[in-house]
């Protein structure tokens, strides 16, 4: 075979995918809309940190920038240190205003001048001055990159062409402002954060920058200057952002539990507490005292009259004998709740060892009350502080009240296992010591009902007066005239005195009907029950809010 023939053979195959139709193909415009779309942001190649150390070791020996690159690199390295756990630039008032002056020299040339510029930025945004460690001189030069960020922000626009990033810069110059975050806070609150999506992917803010900080706590200060409605209606949403930020949550519950307590009659709110006690523990212990020592003292004996009602609640219910609610025991004591000043569970094996997921979640939320109860089955007590007086209730319906002087020393050690027999070792009813038996029994000693009996005695022999404290009214936002206020809290405080602390669906009807309410019960058809009001009115408002009930504007309240 001849080298001509033997060529000829070997071209066959590519002359026969040539001669080879093409397939019609929509990829190349997929792949040119993204080049196009890269070219529009100014997508910057990747920087060296090696080259940029190397240019701010270069600059901080020499204090000479001579060449473009050089003030290019020293921009973006701003905040490099010139040595391993040396200074940075931003630390140094001579070097920084050398650095400036350099970048000052290119502001002819917007095309060169604003790579300079977008690096300032970044290290605008990665330093972090806002912190009170931060050294005295890098955070007087971050403000004057601050400045200077605002005051040659015009000089970054090119009559010609200019990428997506410049005009983000441009339009949103507050961010080199005193208060940066304000114009995205109210989108951010109702969970639009598509603005700030946008303006972070352009100018290049990570997530750990300082600036994604200060827009979760600048929501949350914009929330409490809001009315009390919209601040609760928002509660789920910042305890979100707090959730997810452990750095910023001291700070930002007790921006929250401050304001919440400013709300006339703060109802419970159920995932304010829980969250508040899962971040800094129990309210009333010695060990959490630096915790809740940020708030002032009204929030936290909020938090601590909510966690009471709580476990009132939870004993006379989930702790109750073989199951069986005590409403009637659960609803009294609930009106001594600012009269408890401390509490104790002893829990019998069944409450203590127990792995269904409630009784965990429980035994976590009492953390350092919890004592031993050497007693089967569902046998467990509650142990109130009140003043002079220490009270002992039974989970088991027949068992009476048992009462000791606080001021001596008490027959039973809580820090021991403890007993249910009477006058046993170490036992809870011990009849020589007590100074108060009541049984939870109707009809006698003169009183109808066992909770009269049971007021008078705690009034009577202990000074333990019910609740009706809990109502006084909180100053609203707004300050009212001298003669007007009086006349408000005077009729807030006639009506506390007729109308009842815990709700029911009695109590309901007729304070609806007093206040000429319409009342749509719709829980048998699995829904809410609805108090419809109109306008807005501050004695109702507390009232409502007392018993539990959401608020939604524009219809009512509804629980």
């Amino acid at each position: 075979m001849s080298a001509l023939n033997f060529l000829s053979l070997l071209l066959q195959p590519i002359a026969q995918v040539g001669a080879r139709e093409m397939r019609v193909s929509d990829n190349i415009n997929d792949v040119l809309r993204d080049m196009e779309a890269r070219s529009k942001a100014g997508g910057k190649k990747h920087l060296s940190e090696d080259h940029q150390l190397e240019a701010v070791g270069r600059f901080w020996d020499s204090h000479e920038l001579k060449t473009f690159r050089d003030v290019y690199l020293v921009s973006w390295g701003l905040c490099l240190p010139h040595r391993p756990k040396g200074s940075c630039v931003l630390d140094d008032y001579l070097r920084f205003q050398l650095l400036l002056d350099g970048v000052d020299r290119w502001k002819s040339e917007p095309c060169r001048y604003r790579r300079c510029y977008q690096g300032l930025v970044k290290s605008y945004f990665i330093y972090d001055a806002l912190v009170e460690t931060s050294p005295v001189m890098a955070r007087k030069n971050w403000h004057r990159l601050r400045d200077y960020l605002r005051e040659r922000n015009r000089f970054i626009h090119d009559e010609k062409a200019n990428p997506d990033w410049v005009a983000t810069a441009i339009e949103n110059v507050q961010l080199f402002e005193d208060r940066p975050c304000e114009p995205y806070v109210e989108r951010l609150l109702y969970g639009d954060s598509s603005a700030v999506e946008q303006i972070c992917a352009q100018l290049g803010i990570s997530n750990a920058s300082w600036f994604q900080r200060e827009l979760i706590l600048a929501q949350i200060r914009a929330a409490t200057k809001l009315s009390n409605v919209q601040f609760v209606e928002l509660m789920p949403r910042l305890l979100e952002l707090l959730t997810s930020n452990e750095v910023l949550r001291d700070r930002g519950l007790i921006l929250i539990l401050d304001r919440y307590v400013k709300i006339p009659v703060s109802a419970a709110h159920k995932l304010l507490r829980d969250s508040s006690v899962l971040w800094w523990g129990n309210p009333w212990l010695p060990s959490n005292e630096n915790r809740w020592g940020g708030v002032v003292r009204e929030a936290r004996d909020m938090v601590a009259d909510w966690l009471k009602l709580e476990f009132i609640e939870t004993f006379f219910t989930k702790l109750a004998e073989d199951g069986l609610g005590d409403r009637r025991r659960m609803d009294f004591w609930k009106q001594y709740v600012k009269s408890i000043d401390q509490i104790e569970f002893a829990l019998g094996s069944n409450a203590r060892n127990s792995r269904e997921s409630d009784f965990v979640a429980l035994r976590k939320k009492m953390t350092g009350l919890i004592c031993v109860l050497e007693a089967s089955g569902t046998n467990n007590a509650f142990i109130m502080t009140m003043g002079n007086l220490v009270a002992v209730e039974f989970s088991g319906m027949g068992n009476a009240l048992y009462g000791y002087d606080a001021r001596k020393a008490l027959p039973f050690d809580t820090t021991e296992p403890l007993r249910l027999g009477v006058d046993a070792y170490n036992s809870l009813k011990q009849r020589s010591d007590r100074i108060l038996w009541l049984s939870h029994q109707d009809g006698i000693h003169n009183s109808d009902k066992w909770e009269h009996m049971f007021a008078a005695r705690l009034r009577e022999n202990f000074g333990i007066q019910s609740g009706t404290a809990a109502l006084s009214a909180v100053p609203a936002q707004t300050p009212k005239s001298a003669p007007e206020a009086e006349n408000t809290n005077m009729a807030w405080k006639g009506a506390a005195a007729v109308t009842p602390l815990t709700h029911s669906r009695s109590a309901l009807n007729t304070f609806a009907t007093a206040q000429g309410l319409k009342v749509e019960d719709k829980t048998t058809q699995g829904g809410s029950l609805w108090v419809l009001v109109g306008a807005e009115d501050d004695y109702i408002t507390r009232i409502l809010t007392l018993w539990g009930f959401n608020h939604k504007p524009g219809k009512g309240w509804w629980k």
